[in-house]
C-alpha cells in the first residue's frame, strides 16, 4: 500500500459563496436602478429582451445571451417597452484567477448550458425557501427539510457551467441528455410547438410530425423536461400568456383566443392550475412588483 501516492485534485474554478438565484418574469416596462457589489454577477435572458448597462456600455441581450459583471463594475438593466423578459440572475464569489476570462463577457450559451441553468433553479427550490423572484434579497435561508446534497450541487452546477464556457461549451463525458439525436429531436418538437402555439397538439400529431413513436416523445420530453409532452405544451401556453400580460397590450379575453383557448373560463382555469393564481391575479403581482421597485429607487 505505501507505494500508492494520493493526487489532489486541480481546480480551476472553484465558486465559494453563492449571494443569490433568481428567476424574473418582467414586465415589459421594467427599470432597475443599477447597482455594484463586490462579487459576480450573471444575468441569462431566458425569453424575451433586455438592455444590460455595464458601466459606460450599453448591450442588448436576447433569449439565449449571458452577460457577466465583474465585482465592484456597476450595472443595470432595463425592458425595452415592447418585450416582457424572463431572466435568470446568479450572483456569486468566485476567487480563481480563471475568472478573469468573464470579465466584460457577453455571448450567447449554447444548449448544454441552458440545461444546466435549470439544473441550477431545480436544486434552488430544494435547498432554499428565499423566493426566485424577490427583488430584493441580501440573503438566502435555508429549507428545514432540504433534499441531501442541494446546495453543494449548486456549487457543482454552477462550476461546471463556467467551465463549460471556458471551454466553448464541449465537455467530454457526462452529458445533461442522452444524445445528439434527443436533443435535434427535442429542439424539433418544442419548436413544432412554439410555431403552432395558438392550436391544440396531440401526442399523435407530435409523433406524426417528427417521424417517432409516441413513445419516444413521451419518453424524450420526460427525460429532459420533466413532464409529460401535452403537459410542456400546455406550460408553454401559459408561459406566453403570462408574457402577453406583462406586456399589457391585450386584455385576459384576447389572449385566450390569441392562444386557441375555447373560453376565458377555461384559459383561466388552466391558467390557475399551472401558476397558483389567476390571470388577475398574476396582472397584479406583476403591477406590484414594478411599484415596489420604483418605490424603493425614489427612496435611494
Amino acid at each position: 500500500m505505501d507505494k500508492f501516492r494520493e493526487t489532489v485534485l486541480k481546480c480551476d474554478i472553484v465558486v465559494n459563496k453563492i449571494c443569490t438565484v433568481h428567476y424574473f418574469e418582467y414586465s415589459k416596462n421594467y427599470a432597475f436602478h443599477g447597482e455594484k457589489h463586490n462579487f459576480w454577477e450573471l444575468v441569462y435572458v431566458d425569453k424575451g429582451e433586455i438592455t444590460a448597462v455595464a458601466e459606460q456600455e450599453r448591450f442588448v441581450l436576447k433569449a439565449g445571451d449571458i452577460i457577466f459583471h465583474k465585482p465592484n463594475e456597476w450595472h443595470n438593466l432595463y425592458a425595452n417597452g415592447e418585450i416582457a423578459p424572463n431572466l435568470v440572475i446568479v450572483t456569486f464569489s468566485s476567487k480563481s484567477p480563471a475568472m478573469a476570462f468573464f470579465e466584460n463577457k457577453k455571448c450567447k450559451v449554447g444548449q448544454r448550458e441552458k440545461s444546466i441553468f435549470s439544473e441550477i433553479i431545480n436544486e434552488y427550490q430544494r435547498a432554499f425557501v428565499t423566493p426566485l423572484d424577490d427583488t430584493f434579497t441580501t440573503h438566502l435561508t435555508r429549507r428545514k427539510e432540504s433534499v441531501f446534497g442541494s446546495e453543494q450541487m449548486i456549487k457543482i452546477y454552477l462550476e461546471q457551467m463556467l467551465i463549460s464556457m471556458v471551454r466553448g461549451g464541449d465537455i467530454p463525458g457526462r452529458t445533461l441528455s442522452r444524445n445528439n439525436n434527443v436533443n435535434a429531436n427535442l429542439n424539433l418538437l418544442t419548436g413544432y410547438m412554439a410555431n403552432h402555439i395558438s392550436k391544440d397538439i396531440t401526442l399523435e400529431e407530435l409523433a406524426h410530425f417528427a417521424g417517432i413513436s409516441k413513445s419516444s416523445v413521451s419518453q424524450i420530453f420526460r427525460e429532459n423536461t420533466g413532464c409529460g409532452a401535452v403537459e410542456y405544451f400546455i406550460k408553454m401556453k401559459i408561459s406566453a400568456a403570462k408574457k402577453y400580460i406583462r406586456e399589457n397590450n391585450l386584455n385576459f379575453t384576447q389572449i385566450s383566443q390569441v392562444l386557441g383557448y375555447s373560453g376565458i373560463h377555461y384559459f383561466s382555469r388552466q391558467f390557475k392550475k399551472v401558476t397558483g393564481m389567476s390571470p388577475m391575479e398574476y396582472s397584479k403581482s406583476v403591477k406590484a412588483l414594478v411599484e415596489e421597485v420604483e418605490k424603493h429607487r425614489d427612496n435611494m
